[in-house]
């Protein structure tokens, strides 16, 4: 009989585990979230290169929270350039102008992801919005970040900076399956951190009702009925995210 295993995938199952041992750490995530939404704030999401996706997958998403500012970079995103994305974030002096033209306020909470945690423009980032008063979460790899030097002079990690570091337990180098003897494929750390975004979206949603709070909560605009249901959200909330002004829900 045929081999059936795939290896990318025992190898995500195996991540997960690990993953459900964090339960504490994510549950704190996701209890500052509940505050940030209970109170009025927003949630906020940024990353460059790949680990952008993360802040694509909880923007403006079915069953995903209305109060989320995806805080996307064109020019730090592979797909305008993969090259050039890699080599702008280990640019210092950018933080302080990405986070200058976003909605950040005290009580906000304001998540980084960066799998290496090493480049200056994440850490930045995640000082300038911590200067604003956000509480600042990373999702990264310790396993990576841990072996490599911070980029720069300043000698400054995003788990320096972070309130709370969430592991993507990815391994060093993020690709995880061996297929030579000096071959690794299937990088981890973008499945990973989308698993963490979700089950923080469904934690905090979970809290904000057990507090008695209605959660806003977005529908897919391909259900009956969740046009009107996602005007309303957009009413109630949107003009402190403008960007959700000019979206639909898919």
């Amino acid at each position: 009989m045929a081999d059936k295993q795939l290896d990318y995938l025992e190898t995500i199952k195996a991540l997960l585990e690990e993953l459900s041992n964090d339960a504490d750490q994510i549950k704190q995530a996701a209890g500052w979230c509940a505050d940030a939404v209970a109170a009025g704030g927003l949630v906020h999401v940024f990353g460059s290169g790949h680990s952008h996706m993360a802040a694509e997958e909880a923007f403006h998403r079915a069953g995903g929270l209305v109060p989320v500012n995806a805080v996307l970079v064109d020019w730090l995103m592979v797909h305008q350039g993969g090259r050039r994305a890699s080599l702008m974030e280990r640019q210092p002096g950018l933080g302080e102008l990405i986070v200058g033209t976003e909605p950040v306020e005290a009580g906000d909470v304001f998540f980084v992801v960066s799998n290496s945690g090493r480049n200056p423009v994440p850490v930045e980032v995640a000082e300038a919005a911590k200067a604003r008063g956000a509480k600042i979460v990373a999702i990264l790899s310790y396993k990576h970040s841990g072996a490599v030097t911070a980029r720069g002079e300043r000698g400054v990690k995003l788990a320096d900076v972070a309130d709370l570091v969430l592991d993507n337990h990815a391994p060093l180098g993020d690709a995880a399956v061996a297929v030579g003897d000096d071959l690794r494929v299937g990088g981890v750390s973008n499945v990973m951190a989308l698993v963490i975004v979700q089950t923080i979206v469904v934690e905090t949603v979970k809290m904000l009702i057990g507090r008695g709070v209605e959660p806003p909560v977005f529908k897919s605009a391909n259900v009956d009925g969740a046009d009107e249901w996602n005007a309303e959200q957009l009413r109630r909330l949107g003009r402190r995210v403008p960007t959700l002004l000019r979206s639909s829900v898919g």
